[in-house]
């Protein structure tokens, strides 16, 4: 499997581009090569985390489009990845916590690809954002949304928006926008600092998959 990396980091002008070693790696997670980061292999109980080493300000607009890869066994692969903003960079718990739960304060646009039902789970692969670590979806900020198999090998674009004019972030796979919802992310889950990292966390437990993950472009304002 080869994944396309293409990362540009924009702050008024275009800056130095980056690469997989501007990110720091928790737990499973390793450089394959100058391409891709690999967050979990396809081994049971292990959790990983790719965190970019530079705060991002959420008082400013951003647009990312990343590509995930979420292995390819369907019934028998699990769990997903979160594409997480957190203050510090750590790896939450494994297994149905996907390296997600457990950090507070916390954003997290998840894509959860096994169903458990102790967890207000759909039976699809599904999309939900997340609030502090939390995985029920009883606390769910938006969803959880039935998406098509993810398990499939390919890459899946992954485009977020964030306009803090209006505070709405909205979350495209694969070109078509699957959610969007407005929310004072830096008042309401912050505490009012805007100041954050963000990265992709996955995990697996008794079921696993191959994850990765590739950034295509960012344009955001980086923090001096």
């Amino acid at each position: 499997m080869r994944l396309l990396l293409f990362f540009f980091l924009f702050s008024g002008t275009l800056q130095a581009q980056g690469s997989v070693h501007d990110f720091l790696l928790g737990g499973t997670a390793r450089i394959l090569d100058d391409e891709c980061i690999q967050l979990t292999p396809d081994m049971p109980y292990v959790s990983g985390s790719a965190w970019y080493e530079d705060a991002i300000d959420l008082s400013k607009a951003f647009e990312m489009v990343i590509c995930l890869v979420l292995g390819e066994k369907d019934a028998e692969g699990a769990d997903g990845i979160v594409f997480v903003f957190h203050p510090a960079m750590r790896t939450g718990y494994r297994g149905e916590g996907m390296g997600f739960a457990g950090l507070v304060p916390s954003l997290g646009i998840e894509f959860d690809t096994y169903q458990n039902f102790h967890l207000g789970d759909p039976e699809a692969d599904h999309l939900a954002i997340m609030p502090n670590g939390r995985a029920h979806h009883a606390l769910s900020m938006l969803g959880p949304i039935g998406l098509p198999n993810l398990e499939d090998g390919a890459r899946h674009s992954l485009r977020i928006i964030w306009d803090p004019a209006i505070t709405q972030l909205e979350i495209y796979l694969d070109g078509e926008l699957r959610g969007y919802t407005q929310v004072d992310i830096v008042k309401d889950i912050f505490g009012g600092n805007p100041l954050v990292f963000w990265g992709a966390t996955a995990a697996t437990g008794r079921l696993s998959n191959l994850q990765a993950i590739c950034i295509k472009k960012l344009v955001y304002a980086a923090v001096e």
